[in-house]
């Protein structure tokens, strides 16, 4: 048999592959080679290269999924956050409301009592004021009957009693009020 293919390669050498510098019987071999080392590789280790594959692509694909769903989770959080805090800030405000409120009842308060004790400080005052103004007419008019005394006295050269003095002092004062 290598006799034959020997011979076809020598009647080939004059054409054809051997033109081109090949050797048909080496090029058979390779062919076998590279036949035998595929199905090695198919047999024993593709279905291994394939298995791993597989599992990447599906460690891939579930990350993939885990990102969309965290996505989804985030996107919930998120509208969550912010009705949290459009709540918060709403009820901020009614806390801010009522805080103003409560300052100005205060406040109203506040300007009642100093209303109040100073209407109160008012009325002490003008209550003293006129008990000082009566002091000092009563202590004018004693001070007035004795200048009117003494000057009746100059004027009469003589001394009444006291008592008739006062008297006619009291008269003399009533009269002038008359008038």
């Amino acid at each position: 048999m290598t006799e034959l293919l020997h011979t076809l390669a020598s009647t080939e050498e004059s054409g054809g592959i051997s033109a081109l510098g090949l050797d048909p019987l080496a090029l058979l071999a390779q062919a076998a080679t590279f036949i035998l080392l595929f199905w090695l590789v198919k047999k024993f280790a593709l279905n291994k290269i394939v298995d791993t594959l597989e599992k990447r692509r599906k460690t891939i694909d579930a990350g993939i999924t885990l990102g969309e769903e965290m996505q989804a989770e985030k996107e919930k959080l998120v509208l969550r956050v912010e009705e949290a805090m459009a709540k918060a800030r709403t009820e901020a405000d009614k806390i801010i409301a009522g805080a103003q409120a409560e300052y100005a009842r205060m406040l109203g308060e506040a300007e009642e009592k100093a209303t109040q004790k100073t209407t109160a400080m008012l009325a002490d005052a003008e209550t003293r004021i006129a008990e000082e103004i009566d002091k000092a007419r009563a202590e004018l008019e004693k001070e007035m009957v004795s200048l009117v005394a003494d000057a009746t006295e100059i004027l009469v050269r003589e001394k009444l009693s006291p008592s008739k003095d006062n008297e006619l002092i009291i008269k003399s004062l009533q009269e002038a009020r008359r008038e």
